[in-house]
C-alpha cells in the first residue's frame, strides 16, 4: 500500500527555483543561490511541470558561467515531481560518469529524494528514474520514449544526434527538454535549435539612464550604440608585452549612453538584467531559446576575457584560428562564421594618398615582388608579370608605391631601376614549369626567388628548431648547380682544422613558403589597423602595423585583393586549389599573392638594430609577440 501511494507523484511545485531554495539543493558543492546565476532563472522556470507552453528550451551560455547549475536544478526537480523516464545526455560516457559522481548524484541526494535503486549513472525513484549517458553511440538515443531530457554540451555532439534525441519525445504532448551548451559553428544542429526558438537575449539595465542593453565584449567606435568592453592598450612593459597590472585599472564597460562601469566586483554586482522579448517573434511558444555573453556575468573576470582575447589574436598570426573559435563560441557565445575573425575584413584604401615614386617618409627599405604569367592565348595575352613596389619603415609599416603589369623581363628591370629598388630587395615567384628559367633570371640580376612547390608542407624547421611558414632559404647558385656570384665566407673548425665555406649573405636566395601560413600572416597584418581602432578608437599609429594603399590603384589590383577568403576550419583541397583555412574566390589572385610575399619579407628581413625580424621586433613592441621569439 505504501509502495502504491509513493508511486503517485506529489503535486508539482509551480516554481522550481523557489523549490530548490527551500530544500537547500546542493549544486557544485554549494547551496543553490539564484542571485549568483540570474541568467538561468527563466530557463529553469520554463522547465516547470506547471508550465504548459514551453516544451523545448535551448540555452546558449558562456563557459564558467554556471550553466550546469541550471541543469542540476531542473533534473532534481523532475526527479522529485515528474512521472516517467528522465535522460541526461552528455557527449560521451566518460564525461557522463565523471559528472554523475562529482555533481549529479550529490545534488540528487541533497534534495531529499527517496531512492529505490542507485547505480552508476542510474537512479530509480518511486515514480521516476534517471539515466545519465553519453551520446557518442547512436544506440544511446535509439531507446524508448523519454518524457524528460537534459542535453548538455551539444556543441560537442555528433551531427544529427540532437534530432535523434528529439525523436524520443514526439509521442508525448507534455514532454520537456532543456539544451545547455556553448555556441558552435554556424549551420550546426545547435545553431538550428537556437534559431528555431524565440532567440531571447540577456539585457542589462544601465544604472544611469535605465535603458536595457545587451552587453557585448567587442567595442566598435563606429557603433557606440552597441556598447562594449574597453581598456587602455598602451599600458605595456619595456619589451612590448601588456602590463596587465596597469591595464586592469583601465578596464571599464561603456554603455550606449556613455556611462562606464568599472571592473571591480562591487560595481558589477549592482547591475541587473533580464531576457529580451523574442528576437524571433515567429517562433512557436513551445520552443524558447536564450543567449548571453560572458561579459554580462559578474563572476567572470573581464581581465580574463581580455587576456584570452590577446592569446587568440597572437595565435591567428601563425594561422591558428582555434583559440579565436573558442573565444567567440565560449566567451562571446556567438555562432562562429568568417565574419567572427577580426583580421578578415575588407581592404581599406587611403583617399588622401596617391601612387608616387617619392614613397613613404622615413622609409628604411624599398622592395618589389613580381609574379610571372604565361598569358591566355584565347584572350590575346602574351607572357607578362604582375608586380608591386612597397616602402617599409622601421615599425614594419608599409606603403604601396607602384602596382601594375609589365610585358617582359626588360620592362621588369626597368621598373626596378626607375623606382630605385635594390635588386637584393626584389623577389620573383619562380613556382611552376618555368622555375629554372626564372631562377636563372634572378641569379643573373641579383634578385631573390620564391617557390610554392612545397606550399602544402605544414611549415619548415629552421636551424634553431623553430617551425616557420618559410624555409631557411637556399642560395640560387646551388639550386642551379653553378658558381656563386660573391666569394663565399670561410669558417674554420679549430678542433678538426676543417674549413667550411658559407655562402655570402648577398647571394640571391630562393625560399620555400607554406601557403596557408603565408596567407595567415598576410591577413593578420592587412587589417590590424582596422581591428585595433575598432577596439580602441583613440589608438594611434604607435598601436598597430599598417599597410597604406593609395585609392588610385587599378581596378585589377582591387579585384585581385579580394580573390581569397578566410574559411575557419576548412581543410585544403588540391581540387579547388584551397589550403587549410583559406579558399580562393578567383584565380585572378596575382597581386594578392604579391602582397602576401611582401608581408613574408617583413618576417624575413632583420631589424637594422635588433637581432630579430622587422615584423617580430614590431610585434614585440605591440605586446603581440614575446621579445626575441619570431613565432
Amino acid at each position: 500500500m505504501t509502495l502504491f501511494r509513493d508511486s503517485i507523484p506529489h503535486a508539482a511545485a509551480a516554481d522550481p527555483v523557489q523549490w530548490a531554495v527551500d530544500c537547500r539543493l546542493q549544486v557544485d558543492g554549494h547551496t543553490f543561490d539564484p542571485a549568483l546565476s540570474p541568467q538561468y532563472i527563466k530557463p529553469i522556470r520554463a522547465m516547470s511541470l506547471t508550465d504548459k507552453d514551453c516544451r523545448i528550451g535551448s540555452l546558449i551560455k558562456p563557459v564558467q558561467g554556471g550553466g550546469s547549475t541550471g541543469g542540476e536544478v531542473v533534473v532534481a526537480y523532475w526527479s522529485k515531481f515528474a512521472f516517467g523516464r528522465i535522460q541526461e545526455n552528455w557527449q560521451d560516457d566518460l564525461k557522463a560518469r565523471e559528472r554523475w559522481e562529482t555533481r549529479i548524484l550529490p545534488s540528487l541526494e541533497s534534495a531529499g529524494l527517496d531512492f529505490v535503486k542507485k547505480e552508476v549513472c542510474f537512479a530509480r525513484f518511486p515514480h521516476s528514474l534517471i539515466t545519465v549517458q553519453g551520446v557518442f553511440s547512436e544506440n544511446a538515443l535509439n531507446s524508448d520514449t523519454i518524457p524528460y531530457q537534459l542535453n548538455e554540451e551539444i556543441h560537442l555532439w555528433k551531427p544529427g544526434h540532437l534530432s535523434m534525441a528529439r525523436d524520443r519525445q514526439t509521442r508525448i504532448w507534455n514532454s520537456k527538454a532543456l539544451d545547455i551548451s556553448n555556441a558552435a559553428r554556424e549551420g550546426t544542429q545547435l545553431h538550428g535549435a537556437f534559431e528555431e526558438g524565440t532567440m531571447e537575449e540577456w539585457e542589462t539595465v544601465c544604472p544611469v539612464c535605465g535603458v536595457v542593453h545587451a552587453m557585448h565584449f567587442r567595442w566598435n567606435p563606429n557603433k557606440p550604440e552597441l556598447g562594449g568592453l574597453r581598456w587602455d592598450a598602451s599600458t605595456r612593459l619595456a619589451d612590448g608585452r601588456p602590463d596587465y597590472n596597469k591595464l586592469e585599472k583601465t578596464i571599464r564597460y561603456q554603455f550606449p549612453c556613455g556611462h562606464e562601469v568599472k571592473s571591480d566586483a562591487a560595481s558589477r554586482r549592482v547591475l541587473r538584467g533580464d531576457y529580451s522579448a523574442p528576437k524571433n517573434p515567429g517562433a512557436h511558444v513551445s520552443h524558447r531559446s536564450w543567449i548571453s555573453e560572458a561579459v554580462s556575468y559578474d563572476q567572470i573576470s573581464w581581465l580574463t576575457l581580455i587576456k584570452e582575447w590577446h592569446l587568440a589574436i597572437r595565435a591567428m598570426k601563425s594561422g591558428d584560428t582555434e583559440p579565436m573559435f573558442r573565444f567567440v563560441t565560449r566567451r562571446e557565445c556567438k555562432f562562429f562564421s568568417d565574419q567572427a575573425l577580426p583580421y578578415s575584413g575588407e581592404v581599406i584604401y587611403n583617399s588622401a594618398l596617391k601612387k608616387n615614386r617619392s614613397g613613404m617618409k622615413n622609409a628604411i627599405m624599398r622592395t618589389a615582388k613580381f609574379d610571372w604569367q604565361a598569358g591566355y592565348k584565347h584572350l590575346g595575352q602574351l607572357e607578362h608579370y604582375w608586380g608591386i613596389i612597397m616602402d617599409v619603415d622601421e615599425k614594419a609599416n608599409s606603403q604601396l608605391v607602384w602596382e601594375g603589369k609589365v610585358e617582359s623581363d626588360a620592362e621588369l628591370l626597368a621598373e626596378l631601376d626607375a623606382h630605385d629598388v635594390p635588386r637584393v630587395n626584389s623577389w620573383l615567384d619562380c613556382t611552376g614549369t618555368q622555375m629554372k628559367r626564372h631562377l636563372q633570371f634572378c641569379y643573373q640580376n641579383g634578385m631573390n626567388g620564391i617557390s610554392l612547390a612545397l606550399s602544402r608542407q605544414a611549415g619548415f624547421i629552421h636551424p634553431d628548431g623553430t617551425r616557420r611558414f618559410y624555409s631557411a632559404g637556399k642560395p640560387i647558385f646551388k639550386a642551379l648547380n653553378t658558381t656563386p656570384i660573391y666569394p663565399p665566407r670561410r669558417k674554420r673548425d679549430f678542433k678538426t682544422g676543417e674549413v667550411e665555406e658559407i655562402p655570402n649573405p648577398e647571394e640571391p636566395t630562393v625560399v620555400e613558403l607554406y601557403k596557408a601560413g603565408m596567407l595567415a600572416n598576410y591577413f593578420f597584418i592587412r587589417n590590424m589597423k582596422a581591428a585595433v581602432l575598432a577596439q580602441n578608437p583613440k589608438a594611434t599609429p604607435e598601436d598597430y602595423i599598417s599597410i597604406d594603399l593609395p585609392d588610385d590603384v587599378s581596378e585589377d589590383f582591387k579585384k585581385m585583393l579580394e580573390s581569397w577568403e578566410v574559411v575557419p576550419g576548412h581543410r585544403g583541397s588540391v581540387k579547388d586549389e584551397s589550403v587549410d583555412g583559406f579558399r580562393p574566390r578567383s584565380r585572378f589572385d596575382h597581386q594578392l599573392m604579391n602582397m602576401a610575399y611582401h608581408c613574408f619579407e617583413l618576417e624575413w628581413k632583420l631589424h637594422p638594430e635588433k637581432d630579430i625580424s622587422l615584423l617580430g621586433a614590431r610585434l614585440s613592441e605591440l605586446g603581440l609577440l614575446p621579445k626575441g621569439n619570431e613565432e
